[in-house]
């Protein structure tokens, strides 16, 4: 996945975390996603790399002092989009790190 779509992704879990952006816009006829149209062809391994590009990023992001709403979010949309419950390198740790934020993720993968 190039580097400057998971940046975009990351700028918008940002926004998200901080409470600039909802998560979800309720439209007349619609619910649309912060991230849906990024999101729009990522499926299956196109998913599962893009999930594992955003795991290495786990750090910089707890690092980077920011409410990890957003983060946790996205990482919870990418997890339904693979289609697998295989967990890709890093998602243990993530999930571990932040129990009151990967309720969703535990859920996905059925971790404890």
């Amino acid at each position: 996945m190039a580097s400057s779509h998971v940046d975009q992704l990351i700028k918008i879990a940002r926004r998200i975390g901080r409470g600039e952006i909802p998560a979800h816009e309720h439209n007349e006829c619609f619910t649309a996603g912060a991230f849906d149209l990024l999101l729009v062809h990522a499926h299956g391994a196109e998913a599962f790399q893009l999930l594992t590009d955003l795991c290495a990023r786990f750090g910089t992001e707890r690092d980077a002092g920011d409410d990890l709403r957003g983060y946790f979010s996205l990482l919870s949309q990418v997890a339904r989009q693979t289609a697998t419950t295989e967990m890709p390198k890093g998602m243990a740790e993530v999930i571990s790190a932040c129990p009151e934020l990967s309720g969703e993720l535990r859920d996905w993968y059925r971790a404890a």
